[in-house]
């Protein structure tokens, strides 16, 4: 008698080391928080607001070297 075939069921390795770096992202950004102060930790918004103001003073400093 044959066995009957079986799909091959895939492991995903990646899922534990995924999970435990979720997991320490998330406790630092509380540890963060507490420690700094929930106005104090930095945030994608505050770094993107912080590039645009840059740019905008580069840009300004650029303009008054042409004049």
């Amino acid at each position: 008698m044959t066995s009957p075939a079986r799909p091959i069921e895939h492991l995903d390795l990646s899922a534990g080391p995924r999970a435990v770096v979720g997991t320490a992202a998330g406790l630092l950004f509380r540890v963060g928080r507490s420690v700094l102060g929930a106005d104090r930790v930095p945030t994608a918004r505050a770094n993107a607001w912080a590039a645009v103001l840059a740019d905008r003073e580069r840009a300004r400093m650029r303009a008054e070297s042409f004049r």
